[in-house]
């Protein structure tokens, strides 16, 4: 046989034939991806699920049943360590070998976690929560209008947590893991905080050995830190966004309904918004320049005007007794010329303000000692005219600086004699209104005391009634003359 007739059955090979090589062909190639899908689900399946875990080195004198004692939740939790990193004799370790332990498996034990301050009304639970007070998993802690508080987690993270807020411990606890000495162990500090409504700072410490990163969670986003500090926000329902402003080291922010997220380093923010894929990292604005804000703010006004900050559209004014901002108890997202601190107690206190800029971000701080005070008010205009037979006293009052005194509560006095001792009536409180019925007066001299409500500020006005009031003359303008 040659090798021409070797080659001819290929040259004459029929249609039919054709068709019955290519569906062998076909068959043969299915059947292929079929084994290499079965082995790839297969082998996806003995693969487990990356989950929160700590890494270990077998030591020479490791005993299998003794790591299982010592770190285990119980001895049979092994098997399921064992499975995780997929070892061909979960019976054998040898040293030097890295194990990978999930934290369910890990035994642990409850951190020591405190309330290191309050102000206001601050609440866990219904009951009023006091410094002092233990921090365990579940705590949930409120704060009201006017009211801020303080925490410590386990590894001296510091929470503070921001007027008109809920949040949550979920998780603050310590996993142990054995270390290089023979009896020694290590403690490793997982927290988890929950954030339904408000707003949070936190303070992450450093150089912490971390179970998982230091993490605040809101509805609809999740923030994870190593040591850091920065803010998160759910202050928005309507939208059911979040926001994260990271003012030292660097964040980690998701978006659990988009499996997505983004590192924020220092300096950056960004609003995580359910519906959005994409979360944009914008820079944050810079701290305002408060140098030429006044240091003095006069009641009952109470305005403090605010700085001129490129790209803000908005600014948040904090006021707090201490330097630290431990106990905020005014906090107020401002959008006119000034804020109104009317309600401020007198004393001196600190004020911290930043932007806020166009997506809601807010930027850095800076913080100003101010002084509340009474304003020095004094009548500018004042007139007495006869009205159903009684002298009406109308009187326009301004501060020191010029302004007009909008609304304030006055006590006022009228006598016979500058000592006052001759009374002939007296007005408890004239709830704002720069106005007083005299009553039918005879002409005459007479001496009236204007006070602010609390005695703060007091003054002694004279006028006179002419002979022929009530006869010619009934009105009397610029009728009050301070006595000196």
């Amino acid at each position: 046989m040659n090798s021409d007739r070797l080659m001819k059955p290929a040259k004459t090979f029929s249609n039919k034939n054709k068709q019955a090589g290519a569906a062998v062909l076909y068959t043969c190639t299915a059947l292929l991806l079929a084994v290499m899908t079965t082995f790839n689900s297969a082998t996806w399946a003995q693969t487990p699920p990356i989950e929160p875990s700590l890494p270990y080195t077998v030591k020479a004198s490791d005993k299998l049943i003794r790591l299982s004692r010592d770190m285990l939740v119980s001895p049979q939790a092994w098997a399921d360590v064992a499975k995780y990193n997929q070892l061909k004799n979960p019976d054998v370790i040898a040293v030097g070998q890295k194990i990978d332990i999930p934290l369910r498996f890990l035994k642990s034990k409850a951190a020591s976690g405190k309330v290191i301050s309050t102000e206001g009304d601050v609440s866990s639970s219904g009951s009023a929560l006091q410094p002092g007070t233990a921090i365990v998993d579940g705590s949930q802690l409120k704060t009201g209008a006017n009211s801020s508080a303080v925490i410590e987690l386990g590894d001296g993270s510091r929470i503070k947590i921001l007027p008109n807020s809920l949040a949550q411990v979920v998780s603050n606890r310590d996993y142990v893991l054995r270390d290089a000495s023979a009896s020694g162990s290590t403690n490793w500090f997982s927290g988890l905080m929950r954030l339904s409504a408000g707003t949070l700072e936190a303070l992450a410490a450093k150089n912490t050995k971390r179970a998982t990163p230091l993490q605040i969670e809101t509805p609809t986003s999740v923030v994870g830190v190593r040591g850091t500090s920065f803010r998160v926000a759910y202050d928005d329902p309507a939208s059911k966004s979040a926001r994260t402003e990271v003012i030292e080291g660097q964040v980690r922010a998701d978006n659990p309904a988009q499996g997505n997220g983004a590192d924020l380093p220092m300096g950056t923010g960004a609003v995580v918004k359910p519906l959005e894929k994409d979360i944009k990292v914008v820079t944050l604005l810079p701290a305002p320049d408060l140098a030429g804000l006044p240091t003095d703010i006069l009641k009952p006004q109470g305005s403090w005007p605010m700085p001129n900050l490129v790209g803000a559209t908005g600014y948040r004014v904090q006021v707090s007794g201490d330097d630290k901002f431990d106990k905020i108890l005014r906090d107020l997202k401002v959008t006119t010329p000034s804020a109104d601190l009317a309600d401020l107690p007198k004393g001196n206190w600190y004020a911290r303000v930043r932007g806020i800029d166009a997506v809601g971000l807010e930027g850095f701080d800076s913080i100003k000692l101010i002084a509340v005070k009474d304003g020095e008010w004094r009548v500018s205009y004042s007139s007495i005219s006869l009205a159903g037979g009684k002298a009406l006293l109308s009187w326009t009052s301004v501060q020191s600086s010029g302004q007009a005194v909008v609304s304030s509560s006055y006590t006022a006095v009228l006598a016979q004699d500058a000592a006052l001792a001759k009374t002939l009536t007296t007005s408890p409180s004239l709830d704002g209104k720069q106005q007083l019925d005299l009553g039918d007066l005879n002409p005459g001299t007479y001496y009236l005391r204007l006070a602010s409500s609390d005695g703060s500020r007091s003054e002694i006005y004279q006028f006179n009634l002419p002979a022929n009031w009530g006869k010619s003359v009934f009105n009397i303008m610029s009728a009050l003359h301070v006595i000196k």
